[in-house]
């Protein structure tokens, strides 16, 4: 194996890495854990998702027009 060639496994490494980092990370904060935040009311009252629940009515309120 030659210089180039490791050059090129050590990037696809290091960008393998970071993409496995970036999709670990980003299940830590997204719209479908709402349940989950220690300041959503759902996760107090154990009720249903407020956020959750104004997009679906969003919706019907489109389909509506």
């Amino acid at each position: 194996m030659g210089l180039t060639d490791l050059l090129v496994i050590a990037l696809v490494a290091v960008l393998f890495a970071l993409a496995v980092r970036s999709v670990a990370r980003s299940g830590a904060g997204g719209c479908s854990d709402c349940g989950s935040k220690d300041g959503c009311s759902a996760h107090a009252t154990g009720g249903p998702c407020p956020a959750a629940r104004r997009m679906l009515e969003d919706v019907e309120n489109n389909l509506e027009k």
